[in-house]
């Protein structure tokens, strides 16, 4: 009984499963088995892409190249002064512009003695970039001024007008040095000479100032625009000399008033002169007030008159030649 009864029921289980296996197997359509395939194909694939995708995101930022700074070179620029001595040095960068305006070309300004100047006049290579280390050298300027003779006036008949500098010779003689070397290795220099006694300037220049205390003074020339004098002379003024009527002019009426004292003094033996007329009447200087004073005076005049270039009493007399001083 036991037996049968628990055959029956091993019989009752196996007929259970195999319903419940026949039931699945009822259940999927073959349609619906497709679209099952296609979503487990869908999601292989996906996780596929997703897997490439991962793969190649990784393998793109690991590619990225590194990149390294880069030190330009750096050159060294030497400028020299005229005897070789080092002015400054420069640190330029390749292709980088070099700065001249960076050297003080102004320290080689100097004085070699009283009338020599030198002075800064170029350099003997001027490369605008750096591309090497480069030696320049300043080349100079020497102006040497030489005085050849002074003013040749030095008597004045007047307090009026400019002193004059008639006579005066001086020349600048200038030397640059150029880029070139000769045999010897040195810099060859070209030089020329320039006359600037027209443009040098007395002091003080106006007659009424060099003799507005006295009858001498002394006369100092400069080259223009320099503060060192050149040479230096002394003038004498032999006030008015001729104007005897003192009306600031000499003519005839001077030359009659000369013969009307001349001829007092010699019909009285104590004429009334005093001293300052016998030395506006003395033109020739020979310590008399006589006729060939008057003679001169009348000269005088007549050249003034008629000669545009007529300047004074030494156009008229040479009183070195007669050992005036």
């Amino acid at each position: 009984m036991i037996k049968n009864t628990m055959a029956a029921a091993a019989s009752a289980l196996l007929l259970s499963g195999a319903s419940i296996a026949a039931f699945s197997a009822a259940a999927v359509t073959p349609s619906e088995l497709a679209d099952t395939n296609m979503v487990s194909a869908s999601a292989s694939s996906s996780t596929s892409v997703s897997s490439a995708t991962s793969s190649t995101s990784t393998t793109t930022t690991t590619a990225e190249p590194t990149t390294e700074p880069t030190t330009l070179r750096t050159y060294y620029i030497k400028f020299l002064d005229f005897d070789g001595k080092l002015l400054t040095t420069l640190a330029v960068e390749d292709g980088d512009p070099i700065n001249y305006d960076a050297v003080d070309i102004k320290s080689l300004h100097k004085h070699i003695d009283v009338n020599t100047e030198q002075d800064f006049s170029s350099w003997d290579i001027k490369p605008d970039f750096a591309d090497s280390d480069y030696t320049i050298h300043a080349l100079s300027k020497t102006a040497t001024i030489t005085l050849k003779s002074t003013p040749n006036k030095h008597r004045y008949f007047s307090t009026k007008g400019n002193v004059s500098l008639k006579g005066l010779d001086v020349a600048i003689k200038l030397s640059v040095q150029t880029p070139q070397k000769d045999k010897n290795g040195n810099y060859i220099t070209e030089e020329s000479t320039i006359n600037v006694s027209e443009s040098c300037i007395a002091k003080p220049s106006a007659l009424s100032d060099a003799f507005a205390n006295s009858d001498k003074a002394t006369i100092s020339v400069y080259p223009i625009g320099d503060q060192k004098a050149l040479c230096s002379f002394d003038i004498l003024c032999y006030r008015d000399l001729g104007d005897v009527n003192e009306d600031g002019s000499i003519n005839s009426a001077d030359a009659s008033k000369v013969l009307n004292v001349y001829a007092g003094m010699a019909a009285s033996q104590n004429p009334d002169v005093s001293d300052k007329l016998i030395k506006l009447s003395d033109v020739n200087m020979d310590g008399q007030l006589d006729s060939h004073d008057a003679s001169l005076i009348l000269k005088y005049y007549a050249q003034a008159s008629i000669d545009p270039n007529f300047y004074d009493w030494e156009d008229i007399l040479d009183y070195d030649a007669l050992g005036i001083k």
